[in-house]
């Protein structure tokens, strides 16, 4: 149990820490403490704070500066919180402006505005819509035997890709398909349409219209899985080379630490399930080796009948963790309003 003292000293050093990047001194927390004590009584009760495992002694200074259990101590005790206005979300909200004719593209954008605004690197996962429908699909010829695939989704996303036409077929010869698709698929769910290429049910069904169905069927599986991979949206990709507290060895550990957060999965299982506005893990905490000197602060958010999207922030453990979390929480509440125009 810290006293009052001990409290106001180790809440000093983090944010002298987090300030200057520079370890903290007796001297200069007496001159920043508004408490009449000597810089002897300071250096006693650092120690008692080194003892606890709080701070730690860098070789290079005689100064003292926060370890990870410090931090945890701040965040979970001292750190204060307020709570997000209204007039905050609603400044977010006009700055996420532009014609976005797809939430990606809203979310990248957003993505891109927080890593500027913070200098680290933001992530995030959108909601996914477990009734998302398809609304039209086509297929374009381009040059020689290939071909693009289209299929849009009712939250506005257009899906694309591009394929070498099967052999033995035409594009001519496959319109029959997709004017089945256009006719018997538009407005169901995504998920309803891959549940019956699944089971059979749709192969079948085209049979009827092709007696080859099986090429089509690959080319239009393709698309459709493409339609709900979730995907990362990335801004400040190279802040977390530049913003950790490791040395990198070599090239294939920052490669290794780039490729992380490519991967919707492996950023899904570093998001902490917790009901609090914003989750702070450090170090260790975050349960991956490659980002043992970050901290990850994340949140939630989405509308109501869709999972939930993930915000998420990564940067050094030496950040302004009260200021950035009331940050991701406004951002979080302005996604949540702003996702209400693509359903």
């Amino acid at each position: 149990m810290l006293t009052e003292r001990q409290k106001l000293i180790l809440g000093a050093i983090i944010y002298q820490y987090t300030q200057t990047a520079k370890a903290v001194g007796s001297k200069r927390l007496q001159e920043e403490l508004n408490i009449k004590v000597s810089s002897a009584t300071i250096r006693n009760e650092m120690a008692v704070l080194e003892d606890a495992d709080l701070i730690r002694k860098l070789h290079t200074s005689a100064g003292r500066v926060p370890s990870p259990y410090g931090y945890r101590y701040y965040l979970d005790h001292l750190m204060v919180s307020r709570t997000v206005t209204e007039d905050e979300v609603n400044k977010l909200l006009n700055s996420i402006q532009g014609n976005f004719h797809e939430v990606d593209d809203m979310l990248s954008e957003t993505a891109r505005r927080l890593a500027d605004l913070t200098g680290m690197t933001a992530l995030i996962i959108k909601p996914v819509d477990p009734d998302l429908k398809i609304s039209s699909f086509q297929l374009i010829p381009l040059e020689g035997s290939q071909l693009i695939a289209i299929l849009v989704t009712s939250d506005g996303k257009v899906t694309s890709q591009t394929f070498k036409l099967p052999k033995g077929l035409t594009v001519a010869s496959l319109e029959g398909m997709v004017t089945y698709i256009n006719l018997q698929m538009v407005g169901r769910s995504v998920s309803e349409v891959l549940d019956m290429m699944d089971s059979g049910k749709l192969p079948v069904q085209l049979a009827r219209v092709i007696q080859s169905p099986a090429a089509f069927l690959q080319l239009f599986g393709e698309v459709l899985y493409r339609s709900v991979q979730q995907k990362v949206h990335l801004g400040g990709r190279l802040n977390i080379l530049e913003s950790g507290e490791q040395e990198f060895k070599d090239t294939t550990q920052m490669r290794r630490l780039l490729e992380l957060f490519d991967s919707p999965q492996k950023v899904l299982q570093l998001i902490p399930h917790e009901s609090k506005p914003v989750a702070i893990r450090i170090g260790a905490e975050i349960g991956e080796p490659l980002l043992d000197s970050y901290s990850m602060l994340s949140t939630r958010f989405g509308i109501r009948g869709h999972a939930n999207g993930i915000l998420a922030l990564v940067g050094p453990i030496r950040m302004p963790y009260s200021r950035y979390a009331l940050l991701l929480n406004a951002f979080g509440q302005a996604l949540t309003q702003k996702m209400t125009e693509y359903v």
